[in-house]
């Protein structure tokens, strides 16, 4: 396995769509708590026939790192209709920030 690293989501994606990936990625200000955690990097993880494994974001809490996934391969059944779903996860993200929930 190959793992790579992005330091913006638009880097991520923009690798992403050459691998054909089509779940949603998420936003920094989706994924993390602004008050206690500091983003480090995003990362994917390619199989050695280069499909895309497991995303995640990489953050600091307390000076330690910690790796969140937010696509897990052996997961895509599970949340295909929700957390991978990019209709439905932009929908929820626009209603965010109309609500200033995030």
């Amino acid at each position: 396995m190959k793992k790579y690293t992005f330091n913006t989501r638009d880097e991520l994606v923009e690798f992403l769509d050459k691998h054909n990936f089509k779940y949603y990625v998420p936003r920094l200000r989706e994924y993390m708590s602004n008050i206690k955690d500091e983003f480090k990097h995003y990362y994917v993880e390619l199989s050695d026939s280069h499909e895309v494994k497991y995303c995640g974001i990489v953050s600091i809490t307390g000076g330690e790192e910690f790796e969140e996934n937010f696509f897990d391969i052996n997961k895509v059944i599970e949340f295909e209709d929700t957390a991978y779903n990019r209709i439905y996860r932009e929908k929820k993200y626009k209603e965010g920030i109309e609500n200033e929930y995030f």
